[in-house]
């Protein structure tokens, strides 16, 4: 399940930042675990996510308009 590594990932990198010694990296690290957590949240989202498409009854149904152009006769610039 995608959420489940999303969310061993977030806790790597919070696991990292905690032995790192910059604060620099140490912040970074802490928002690539912020962007694992968000991750596993849209996955869950899109886990409970139905989509249905229900057709419309025919009346209901918009009614779609062909259109024609008309075709130009050309001419060879000398007017023939």
């Amino acid at each position: 399940m995608a959420e489940d590594e999303y969310r061993r990932n977030a806790i790597e990198c919070l696991r990292i930042a905690d032995e790192t010694i910059t604060a620099r990296s140490r912040v970074l690290l802490i928002h690539m675990a912020e962007a694992w957590l968000r991750l596993v949240h849209q996955a869950e989202k899109n886990l409970t996510t139905d989509l249905v498409y229900k057709t419309p009854p025919p009346s209901e149904r918009p009614v779609l308009q062909e259109q024609h152009q008309q075709v130009q006769p050309k001419t060879n610039g000398d007017g023939s």
